[in-house]
């Protein structure tokens, strides 16, 4: 009888765990570098493999994020893609249409000015009171003072 009631107790238990674990949810931990990006443009945290860099590194960027005076502009700027080029030229190509202009760091590299017209968008990004929040292999981040702010990433 008393072994009985063991093996009872013991299918009763296997059953209450099992119906726990099927009951509980997981939660999925994977997250897409776009949302891992946005979550980080945020923050100081970097990136999986991103380093902070001295200087803007040279290639095509896009814009992943542009708050201008606290309002979401960044839908302006979809099919922009941008390419820093290391002499500070700043090509702009949007379909069929490219744009030349200039960028460059002041010697501290605590500023960022960019001078690049053609397009209500890229009048609005040209200026030359531009902080620099933080260049690495694979962003740059640039403030103003207030909500201001532009999110490059590299492609």
């Amino acid at each position: 009888m008393k072994k009985r009631l063991l093996t009872s107790l013991y299918l009763i238990a296997t059953i209450a765990i099992i119906g726990m674990s099927w009951s509980c949810t997981k939660e999925n931990a994977s997250t897409s570098a776009a949302q891992q990006a946005v979550a980080a443009s945020d923050e100081d945290a970097l990136l999986a493999g991103e380093t902070i860099t001295a200087n803007v590194v040279p290639g095509t960027y896009t814009i992943l994020r542009f708050i201008d005076s606290g309002d979401d502009i960044t839908a302006k700027y979809d099919g922009y893609i941008f390419e820093f080029k290391a002499d500070g030229t700043l090509v702009a190509t949007k379909g069929a249409d490219t744009f030349t202009g200039k960028w460059k760091l002041n010697s501290a590299q605590t500023r960022m000015t960019i001078n690049i017209h053609g397009t209500a968008a890229l009048n609005n990004l040209s200026d030359d009171s531009w902080k620099v929040a933080k260049i690495t292999n694979q962003r740059i981040v640039i403030k103003k003072a207030g909500p201001d702010k532009v999110v490059f990433v590299m492609q």
